[in-house]
C-alpha cells in the first residue's frame, strides 16, 4: 500500500513528530536496554516528557522524517486551516462539558422564560455550542479525507487515487479506536481504584462496574453497525461519535470508489442526493460526511470573479452564510422551538425531536463551506494557538471527560468549599476561579495524551500497514 505524507496532513493525521527532546531513544536489543538502565536518566526522561510541546525548542539537527518535509515556515497548503477549525471546535465541546452542569441554563436559549442572561444569547452562546460542533467535525472530516482524492480524480489519476484511499482506509479504525481505547482503559482503572465514583445506574439501567462492563463498553464504542448516534456509557460517554466517525469515514471511502471515473457533473448529482436521501431518513451524521465530500468537489472546481465589483458580492453572500450558519449553530437543546428567534423552526420540518440536529447540520455546513473560499477567515485558524489546538484537538476530546470528573471536579468542590456558591457571587467567582486553575491542566495533559498515545498510535498504524502490505508482484515471483 502507498500513501503521501501530504495525504496523511489533510487526514488531520498528527504528521510532524514530536521534537526530539521529548522522545525517548531506547538501547536497541533486550539485554542492552536493561543492562544500560538508569533510574535516573529514566526520571529525566519523564519528567522532560511532563514539559509541554511548546515550551520545547526543535533538535538544531533534523531527523530523517523532518529532512523530508517542508519547513515550518511554508505556505500552509490549501486544507490546513480546517486542522484550526477542528481544534477550536474541540475546545468548545470541552467548555460545553464543563459548564452545562454547574449551569445547566446553558441549555436554553435566551428569552425562554426568566433566561435573560448575556451568556444565553445567538452567537454569544457559541463558545459552549459542543453539539454544533461536533457537526463541525463531520463535515471537516468529509471535506479534508476526500479533498487529495477530488484533486486526483480531477486529473485522472485513477491508481494513485486508488493507492492512496486503501492506504488510509486501512489505517482509519487503528487510528481512532486505539487512543479512544486508551482513554477509555484510563477511566477503568481509575474507577477501580475509586478515583472516580461510579454510579448505581447509568442510562436508566443498573450498572455494574468491572471487567465485563469495561468490555461491553469498548465493543458498543466501536461498533459501527448500530445506527443509533449516541449511547450512554459510564467510562467515556462523550466518545460516542467514534464510532460514528469511523463509520461515516468508511461511506466517504466506498463513495469515492465508486464514483472515482465519473464526470464530475454526474458525481456532484449522486453525492447531492445522496446527501439529501441521508438527512431525509435523519442520517444526518452520515450526510454530513457527504456534505464535506461535495465541498471538497465544490473548493476543487470553483473560483471566485476576477472582477473586484463581483468578488466583493461573492465575498458578502458568503459572509452572510457564515453568519447564518453561526446563529444556526446556537440552536438550543431545551425548549428551541419556544425560544426567541428560534420559534419559526417549529412550522418548519422536520417536526420532531430530530429538527435540532437538523439545524445544527446545516449551521455546520454554512460554516464550513464558505471559509473554503474566504482567505481572511481561514487566517484565523492558521494561528499559532488555532493550529497548536489543531494538533492536540483528538487528544483534547479524549481526556477532557475524565479530567472533568476527577481534576475539574475536585477543584470546582474545593473553590465552593472555600469561596461558597450560596448566592450568585460566590457561585460565579467559585467557577471562574476552578476554571481558571483546570483548564491550564487538561491543555497539559491534552499534550501529553497526545504524545503518548495520539502520535504513537498514527505510527503503529503505519507500521502495521507496512507490515500487512503484499510485496509487489515481481518481487513476490522471485
Amino acid at each position: 500500500m502507498y500513501h503521501s505524507a501530504r495525504e496523511d496532513e489533510e487526514a488531520l493525521l498528527p504528521q510532524l513528530p514530536p521534537p526530539a527532546s521529548y522522545r525517548t531513544r531506547w538501547p536497541s536489543g533486550l539485554g542492552n536496554a536493561v543492562a544500560s538502565f538508569s533510574p535516573l536518566a529514566a526520571f529525566w526522561q519523564c519528567l522532560a516528557f511532563t514539559r509541554p510541546s511548546f515550551l520545547g525548542k526543535r533538535s538544531p539537527v533534523p531527523d530523517a522524517s523532518e529532512k523530508t518535509n517542508a519547513p515550518l515556515s511554508r505556505k500552509p497548503h490549501s486544507t490546513e486551516y480546517l486542522d484550526g477549525v477542528r481544534g477550536v471546535a474541540s475546545l468548545i465541546v470541552f467548555v460545553l462539558h464543563w459548564t452545562h452542569i454547574p449551569y445547566p441554563a446553558v441549555n436554553s436559549g435566551w428569552g425562554y422564560k426568566d433566561h435573560t442572561s448575556l451568556w444565553l444569547l445567538p452567537f454569544v452562546r457559541l463558545v459552549y455550542s459542543g453539539a454544533a460542533m461536533v457537526s463541525v467535525f463531520f463535515v471537516v472530516s468529509g471535506f479534508v479525507l476526500s479533498h487529495r482524492f477530488v484533486q486526483r480524480m480531477h486529473r485522472r489519476e485513477h491508481a494513485e487515487m486508488l493507492s492512496g484511499l486503501t492506504s488510509l482506509a486501512f489505517r482509519r479504525a487503528v487510528r481512532l479506536f486505539l487512543p479512544a481505547f486508551a482513554s477509555s482503559t484510563m477511566a477503568f482503572v481509575l474507577a477501580y481504584l475509586d478515583v472516580v465514583h461510579v454510579p448505581k445506574e447509568v442510562g436508566g439501567r443498573p450498572f455494574h462496574h468491572g471487567l465485563r462492563a469495561y468490555l461491553e463498553y469498548l465493543d458498543v464504542e466501536s461498533n459501527p453497525w448500530d445506527w443509533s448516534a449516541d449511547f450512554s456509557g459510564f467510562y467515556n460517554p462523550q466518545l460516542w461519535s467514534i464510532a460514528v466517525e469511523f463509520r461515516g469515514s468508511m461511506v466517504v471511502f466506498l463513495v469515492l470508489v465508486g464514483l472515482a471515473r465519473t464526470r464530475t457533473a454526474v458525481r456532484l448529482a449522486v453525492e447531492t442526493l445522496l446527501t439529501v436521501h441521508c438527512f431525509a431518513h435523519k442520517r444526518w451524521d452520515v450526510g454530513l460526511f457527504l456534505a464535506g465530500v461535495i465541498l471538497a468537489e465544490l473548493e476543487v472546481l470553483l473560483q471566485k470573479p476576477k472582477s473586484p465589483s463581483r468578488r466583493k458580492i461573492v465575498n458578502a453572500v458568503l459572509g452572510l452564510a457564515v453568519v447564518l450558519g453561526l446563529f444556526l449553530c446556537g440552536y438550543p437543546r431545551d425548549h428551541n422551538t419556544a425560544t426567541p428567534g428560534y420559534m419559526w423552526s417549529k412550522n418548519v420540518w422536520p417536526f420532531s425531536a430530530y429538527r435540532r440536529r437538523f439545524w445544527l447540520a446545516v449551521g455546520a455546513m454554512l460554516v464550513v463551506g464558505p471559509m473554503a473560499f474566504l482567505p481572511s477567515v481561514q487566517s484565523v485558524f492558521l494561528t499559532r494557538p488555532a493550529r497548536y489546538l489543531g494538533r492536540i484537538s483528538f487528544a483534547l476530546y479524549l481526556v477532557h471527560g475524565l479530567g472533568n470528573r476527577t481534576v475539574g471536579k475536585w477543584l470546582l468542590n474545593g473553590c465552593w468549599d472555600h469561596i461558597g456558591k450560596e448566592g450568585t457571587l460566590p457561585y460565579a467567582v467559585s467557577f471562574v476561579v476552578s476554571t481558571a486553575l483546570y483548564f491550564p491542566i487538561v491543555i497539559w495533559a491534552s499534550d501529553m495524551f497526545w504524545r503518548g498515545v495520539d502520535v504513537p498510535s498514527t505510527n503503529f498504524a503505519r507500521w502495521l500497514e507496512k507490515k500487512c502490505a503484499a510485496p509487489p508482484l515481481q518481487q513476490s515471483m522471485r
